[in-house]
């Protein structure tokens, strides 16, 4: 028997995020980070910290759950007192468009209206629920597929984070473990999504 192997370097989830993207035009300026530029030093430090963090509950998940759990829910607290400290009037959080989307520590695919070519850079922006940490990142387009006709958002995006997106990535991760320890604790139910 070939026993095949598994190609995904991190988990997957489908989550209802805030979502805004389009095309990145060639020289184009675009601020990637976590927060405004008056506050990436602090959000750096803070995710450099949550790598550690999340690096040692990993560990203490296996041997004491509910001491992980106890303590991954009092970093998210944390990190959404932190994000309301730090929210930017730039760009209300209401304007982004909440969204299901399939998410993971390296990429996203999403249902969009619009067909982007394999390849396109996007500038995406995101909210996470319900921390309300918003990231900016530029991606690649590496899949897009055309659903069922008569769908509002007919197009399904596949982009794959760029390399230079470490704090968004690690905050992405974060995210995802956390979501994960609520599922797994039956907190939050998993959401769900039809995926084509």
């Amino acid at each position: 028997m070939k026993v095949e192997k598994e190609r995904r370097r991190y988990f997957r989830i489908n989550d209802i995020i805030g979502i805004t993207y389009s095309a990145l035009e060639g020289g184009e300026e675009f601020k990637t980070g976590i927060e405004s530029e008056a506050s990436m030093p602090m959000m750096e430090l803070l995710a450099e910290v949550d790598q550690n963090f999340n690096q040692v509950t990993n560990v203490l998940w296996h041997e004491k759950p509910a001491i992980a759990q106890a303590l991954g829910l009092l970093n998210r607290k944390i990190s959404i007192i932190a994000a309301h400290a730090m929210q930017t009037e730039d760009q209300a959080i209401d304007s982004y468009e909440d969204q299901m989307v399939n998410i993971s520590g390296c990429g996203m695919a999403f249902h969009s209206t619009e067909k982007f070519p394999v390849d396109t850079a996007l500038k995406i922006s995101t909210v996470l629920k319900p921390s309300n940490i918003k990231l900016n990142f530029t991606a690649k387009v590496v899949g897009c597929e055309e659903g069922p006709a008569g769908l509002d958002q007919p197009f399904w995006i596949r982009v794959s984070l760029d390399n230079d997106n470490a704090g968004a990535q690690e905050q992405l991760i974060q995210h995802i473990v956390q979501k994960q320890c609520s599922q797994i604790s039956g907190s939050e139910s998993q959401p769900t999504s039809k995926v084509f």
